[in-house]
């Protein structure tokens, strides 16, 4: 198998810069240069120059890079092969924020899938800084995952299939004056700070936040990044403001209480796969298609 650090190395080198390759990587510079700091420590070769226009290569860089995509690319294809091999193992991933519940119950009310296949739970972190490595383990570390994936970045290297919708709510304090409430006015926004995923990523948020903008604007939001992990819940209770949320989320964090909210605003959510998926990822496909629609 590659070093992972490998193919960080190979983002860098196709997108000319740290900044463009932790973008993709939803990381930061820093732990993109760390990255390449280690593994040229590692190979005990320079791999690339610094300039004020991104990066160079070394002559053993390019080899280096030459070299760890074709590795790259047959360690894809081995695995694609193996897990050809071992179709009774479907592995779904399992986190605090995405439990595999959810798929667990499905996959149970299938006959032909309980009986054809194993299913395997795989726990991952919700890490906001390593949450693009989890997405990017499909077809290696994991067949499905999860959860609300309506991100134009993640799409544009998985497919996800639709189950169904979340609502969209607001989390809070339990010391906050609107806990009280059963359900949450509009109006009763005004004023307050809402901490909400960050704009450009996501089609449904995107209009949301258009609408807020637009129509209410008495309602300051704030930026959180495009991925929530539990520290956002926990900022959400230390500032004692907002947190735009799901209703699948409500008993994320025993602090916070989850309202509904006089609007229509959904989130899709679903199995998130390879777009280039094995043919017992397929088989499983084209049996929940029978039963969800």
């Amino acid at each position: 198998m590659y070093n992972p650090l490998l193919k960080t190395f190979v983002y860098v080198v196709e997108l000319g810069s740290f900044s463009k390759a932790a973008q993709k990587m939803y990381i930061t510079p820093a732990s993109v240069m760390k990255q390449i700091n280690a593994l040229e420590e590692h190979l005990h070769v320079k791999l690339v120059n610094r300039t004020h226009r991104g990066i160079k290569l070394t002559e053993q860089g390019q080899k280096v890079y030459d070299e760890a995509k074709i590795l790259i690319e047959n360690s894809d294809d081995f695995l694609n092969k193996i897990q050809e091999k071992t179709f009774s193992i479907i592995r779904i991933g399992s986190s605090f924020l995405n439990p595999a519940k959810e798929f667990i119950d499905l996959w149970h009310s299938i006959p032909t899938l309980a009986q054809h296949y194993k299913l395997r739970v795989v726990p991952y972190e919700d890490d906001h800084d390593k949450i693009m490595e989890v997405y990017q383990s499909l077809g290696t570390k994991f067949d499905f995952l999860i959860g609300a994936f309506n991100s134009s970045q993640i799409l544009s290297f998985a497919s996800c299939k639709q189950l169904g919708t979340y609502d969209v709510c607001v989390a809070l304090p339990r010391s906050h004056p609107l806990a009280k409430k059963k359900k949450l006015a509009i109006t009763d926004l005004y004023n307050e700070k809402l901490l909400c995923v960050s704009s450009g990523d996501c089609l449904n948020i995107d209009d949301f936040r258009k609408d807020m903008q637009i129509f209410y604007p008495q309602i300051v939001l704030e930026d959180v990044g495009y991925f929530y992990d539990l520290d956002t819940f926990n900022r959400c209770e230390e500032e004692g403001c907002l947190l735009l949320t799901l209703d699948v989320w409500d008993n994320i964090h025993p602090s916070l209480i989850t309202l509904p909210v006089d609007w229509s605003y959904q989130m899709p959510y679903g199995l998130l796969y390879q777009k280039h998926p094995s043919k017992q990822v397929e088989e499983c496909l084209k049996e929940i298609d029978k039963y969800v629609k």
